[in-house]
Parts: structure tokens; sequence; C-alpha cells
């Protein structure tokens, strides 16, 4: 028996042994979940050099694929990963409930929520009623059985996180205690680095003692990770497409120094490397090029504004549908689409209008200026003479035959200092 136990014991050992010495790293997830996002938190997570990882959260939901990715990797990383819904204020919505429910301990400040999970289909949708509930209705399918697998795995309230997507529920932080959705409830981090410390975590068949005598190191997004973030954001990334726009326009009607150029290509530039995060609906990004198109139109060609009520129609269809977010509620601001749709309507009347008017408009100075002016002629024209044209003499070419001397004639063309004229009726 002896020799037995001395044989099993290095196994036994090995699924009871406790985490190596590391670093206590903090990621930071402020805001909506994205690639950008997924790619950072999986940085962090797959360190090798630490023994427990928190991930403080506060956001309004995002993408299902980059909730999934950060899900996978808190489930597959070899040490504890904390998940923490603070500061007060905070919450842990849609995609936020999901990494919290991942967690190996999921701890809120007071003052914070977590919850609403229910998946949303906007963008390109189905095509019909039908089709679109259907959709809807295995999404949400799909989204409560990630929810359960998750909630059943780390022994929290399967029912609750159920409804959270079927009913949309949400909780406040003393609920989410008390309904056994969460593990603990402190005033703050230092709060709860102070209630978590020496608590033993199994993972993996690992048991992991918690210890944060050495502090907590941040592990910060890089700097390109967080232009890219802010950017990404739909409404922003949406100013940056508008902007293009009315800059390159305003370019065009107005040539000058090129400060339009500069502005309009920058800000699609941008534009387009938010679309790079962002999932696009190509139909949606139609209708708004559509609906611009149709507004310059009615300066060229005027409509008496019916073209310009088609392209506000189109524009604001294609902004309600620019963006396929299928998962989660990330869409567009309805106030900002009235506010782009009346400011897309006043650029086009005014910015971009009175540039090409100024562009048709005929030439007043200069030699081509005095193209159709009126004039007398000064001495016969036989068919070569002198004409009196605003306020200058003349050498002129008849178009018209002879015409005597202190006739009116009409300017027909300009070449150098010569003109030709024609006789008046």
């Amino acid at each position: 028996m002896n020799k037995l136990k001395a044989l099993f014991l290095p196994v036994i050992f090995a699924f009871t042994a406790v985490s190596a010495y590391g670093r206590v790293y903090l990621l930071e997830l402020d805001g909506p979940v994205n690639p950008v996002v997924a790619d950072y938190i999986s940085e962090g997570l797959g360190r090798d050099d630490v023994s427990a990882v928190i991930i403080r959260v506060d956001t309004p939901g995002g993408l299902m694929d980059s909730m999934r990715q950060i899900v996978r990797d808190i489930q597959a990383a070899p040490f504890p990963v904390i998940v923490y819904v603070g500061p007060s204020g905070a919450r842990a919505a849609s995609a936020g409930a999901f990494i919290v429910m991942a967690s190996d301990i999921a701890v809120m400040a007071r003052g914070t929520s977590i919850g609403s999970a229910h998946p949303v289909r906007m963008g390109s949708g189905g095509d019909g009623e039908g089709d679109s509930d259907t959709v809807q209705e295995k999404a949400a399918e799909d989204a409560a059985a990630l929810m359960r697998g998750l909630a059943e795995k780390s022994s929290r309230n399967v029912s609750w996180a159920e409804r959270a997507v079927y009913e949309s529920i949400s909780a406040a932080s003393s609920e989410a205690l008390e309904k056994n959705v969460i593990e603990y409830l402190t005033d703050d981090f230092v709060g709860m680095l102070e209630v978590l410390e020496g608590k033993k975590v199994f993972k993996h068949g690992v048991e992991h003692t918690l210890s944060f005598g050495e502090g907590v190191e941040e592990h910060a997004m890089s700097f390109s990770r967080r232009f890219l973030n802010h950017i990404a954001h739909p409404n922003l990334a949406y100013i940056l497409m508008l902007l293009g726009v009315y800059g390159l326009i305003y370019e065009v009607t107005n040539p000058g120094i090129g400060f339009g150029a500069a502005l309009g290509g920058v800000s699609l530039l941008l534009a387009m490397l938010a679309f790079q995060v962002i999932p696009i609906n190509t139909a949606g990004l139609l209708l708004i090029i559509l609906g611009v198109m149709l507004m310059v139109m009615d300066i060229w060609v005027p409509s008496f504004g019916v073209l310009t009520a088609g392209g506000l129609i189109s524009f604001i269809i294609g902004s309600l549908t620019l963006y396929d977010i299928k998962e989660f509620p990330l869409d567009l601001s309805v106030s900002l689409i009235a506010g782009a749709a009346a400011s897309t309507a006043l650029f086009f009347v005014f910015a971009a209008g009175s540039g090409i008017r100024a562009q048709l408009k005929k030439v007043s100075t200069g030699s081509e200026g005095m193209v159709g002016l009126s004039g007398e002629t000064r001495t016969p024209l036989e068919p070569s003479g002198e004409v009196f044209v605003r306020g200058e003499i003349w050498a002129a070419v008849s178009d018209s035959g002879f015409i005597p001397a202190g006739s009116e004639v009409t300017v027909t063309e300009v070449s150098g200092n010569r003109v030709r004229v024609k006789k008046n009726d």
C-alpha cells in the first residue's frame, strides 16, 4: 500500500498543486466589446508570467464574436480570472454579462448592475418579418445556451442567467449577490483585493491561492489599440464618414487651398479604418451614397426639391441600416441621424450649392468677361476697325459684314487684344 501511495502521490499532487508565484495583471474593459478589445484581453490572458488576472468591466455590450473570444480565453487561461464590475455606476450589460459569467470569481462594486443580455438584430435583417423573427429566436436560443453553460460551470444561478437572455432582466449588485449571480460585493477595488486575499480557486485541476501582496500591475492598451478602439465607436465612425463626404464635396465645389480635401481625406480614411472593426451593411452604405448623390444632382439639375427629398429619405434609411450588428445593441443614436440629415441638407443647400453656382456663373471680369457686352463702333468696320467697349478702345472684326461708325454692337469673342462683334438689331 505504501508503494502504491508513493507511486500515485506525484500524480495526486499535480492535480492539487498551488499555482506558481507571479504577477497579478489588471485589464480594463471600458466601453463596447469589439475585436480591438478582444485582442487586448486575449493578449493579457496569454501571458505566462502571471498568477491571476483581474478584468475591470464597464460595458454596454458589444459584438457576439468578440465576446465569445474573450469567454474562450478566460476559460482557457491556466490561472484564475477575476471579473470586477466597477467602479460604482458601472455596468456589465449584454456581452458584459456573459464575460462576468465566464469568470472564475465574479465581483461587483456597490451601485453597479448586470444583465439585459437578450440579442438583437439590426442592419440587413431577413427577407421578411417571419425570417427576421426566426433569426432572432435562433440568436436568443444560442445566447441562452451559452449563458446557461457558463452559469452551470461556475455554479451560479442558471435560471437567472437564462432570464437575462430571454427576458432581458437586469440586477443591481446587491440583488446579483443575493441571487448567486456573483460571489462577492465590495465597496471599491481595494476592498475587493482585501476580500479575495488568500482565497483558493480550483481551475483545471490545480489549486490557486490568490495573493495581492506585491500589488496589481495594470496592463494598459497600446496607443494604437486605444486610438482604434475610440474611433471604432459606431457614432464616431459615422461622424467621420460624414465629415469625409462633406470635406471632399466642399473642395470640389469650392477649390482653394485644399483644406476640404485634407479634412475629408483624413476623415474618410479614419472611417474606413473603423469600418474594419464594426460590421457594415453594404446596402446601408450604398443608400447613404445614393442620398448624397441625389442632393448633389438637385444643385446641378434643379428639380424643385424632389431630388433633395428623395436623397434625404435614402440618407436616413441608409443611416438606420448602416451597421450590420446582429447580437448586441451598438446602434447609431437616432438623434445623431436626425441631426446629420438636417446638417447634410443645409450643407448642400448653402455650402455646396453656393460653390457650384459660383462655378456656373458667367465670368464677369477679365477679357472673358467681355463676351456679351455691348459697345459702339468708333470707325467703320470693313470688316476691321475699332470699337469702344467697357471704357476701352479695342481692335475689332465684324461678324456682320460692313458696320458704320457709331453703331451699337455686341462682343461675341475675345482673342488676345482683338474682339469679334456683331451689329445689334
